[in-house]
C-alpha cells in the first residue's frame, strides 16, 4: 500500500510539472492567438485533462 501512495505522489508531481510546462508554452502563444487558435485550444484541452488526472490522484491520497 505504501508503494501505491508513493507512486501516486510521484505521478502527481510529474503531472503538475507537465501542467506548468504546457501553461508556459500556452502563455508564449498569446501574441499568436488569432493565427494559432487550434494550437491554443489543444494546449487548453491537454491542461484540463492533466488537471483532471491530478485531482483524481489527490483524491486517492486522501
Amino acid at each position: 500500500m505504501m508503494d501505491m501512495a508513493w507512486d501516486a505522489k510521484t505521478l502527481a508531481r510529474q503531472v503538475q510539472a507537465r501542467i506548468y510546462e504546457l501553461r508556459s508554452e500556452q502563455v508564449g502563444l498569446r501574441p499568436f492567438i488569432q493565427s494559432d487558435q487550434a494550437r491554443w485550444d489543444a494546449l487548453e484541452k491537454a491542461i484540463e485533462e492533466l488537471n483532471w488526472v491530478l485531482r483524481k490522484l489527490n483524491a486517492e491520497e486522501e
